[in-house]
């Protein structure tokens, strides 16, 4: 995939994805429409990295069956407006490159969060549907641009 900005491109965190999946969360009622709304809409970025916090949730802490999770995981992945970018080793040296970047700079962000910016910046993605705080100070710095449906929800 190239590095051009890609108009229609959002990335999606785990968290989103974990309370799209898993029912039995009350955040579940504020993402499943906003979702799915995204999937029909819009091309999807995602890593291997979201998606194996998503498994570890869905199969370590979630009382949801343990025989569904990975069908569900599969049709979602499979997707053809679903974007999953392998976590490599060049995406690697990016991410400890945003770790020096912010550090020092108030924000505790980690690897894993450092793994998803340094993805968003590598196809030039800019907007990310999560309910992390963290991500909402990257976007007080005018780093990235933070669509939350918990808080749009709460808003209404």
């Amino acid at each position: 995939m190239d590095k051009k900005k890609r108009k229609n491109m959002i990335a999606i965190d785990s968290n989103i994805l974990i309370y799209y999946l898993d029912p039995t969360l009350k955040e579940h009622k504020y993402v499943i429409d906003y979702v799915e709304e995204i999937i029909r809409r819009e091309e999807i970025l995602t890593s291997t990295v979201i998606w194996l916090e998503v498994s570890h949730y869905l199969y370590r802490v979630s009382p949801i069956s343990k025989e569904k999770p990975e069908n569900s995981l599969r049709k979602l992945i499979r997707l053809s407006s679903m974007y999953v970018m392998d976590f490599d080793v060049e995406l690697f040296f990016e991410t400890v490159k945003i770790l020096g970047e912010l550090s020092g700079r108030n924000i505790s962000i980690g690897g894993r969060d450092s793994s998803i910016v340094a993805m968003m910046r590598r196809l030039n993605v800019n907007t990310i549907v999560t309910h992390d705080r963290d991500f909402k100070k990257l976007e007080d710095k005018g780093m990235i641009q933070v669509l939350d449906p918990i808080l749009l929800s709460k808003n209404l």
